[in-house]
């Protein structure tokens, strides 16, 4: 169940898409590599390179919460895209981030007549 609300910060880590790794890795990368606070509550959002999963990830109340949602073959998420300003993380609205969970976008139709 997805316990995320509009009342958290929310961040968008588009550098980091390998999703082989767990909560606790991905949550000391974001510590080490980008200099963020993994463990205030704060909820990081990483996609897959070829855009068909996406994860969220917090640390609350002395635990990892991971969140996956991934897509068929034919559906992949929108591209997320910010002014070049050398940030490695963005800052993300709760309206964004329910658009982009709730909109696919439809790689290949394919009609059989």
């Amino acid at each position: 169940m997805l316990t995320i609300s509009g009342l958290k910060n929310f961040y968008f880590v588009p550098e980091f898409t390998d999703m082989r790794c767990k909560a606790p890795r991905m949550l000391e990368l974001i510590h080490r590599r980008f200099g963020r606070d993994p463990y205030n509550g704060d909820v990081f959002i990483f996609m897959s390179k070829d855009r068909r999963k996406l994860r969220m990830i917090h640390y609350e109340d002395h635990a990892y919460f991971m969140h996956e949602k991934s897509f068929t073959q034919s559906y992949k998420y929108m591209k997320v895209q910010y002014a070049e300003d050398g940030r490695k993380v963005y800052r993300m609205d709760w309206k964004d981030l329910v658009a982009l969970l709730q909109s696919p976008v439809i790689d290949v139709m394919k009609i059989t007549a």
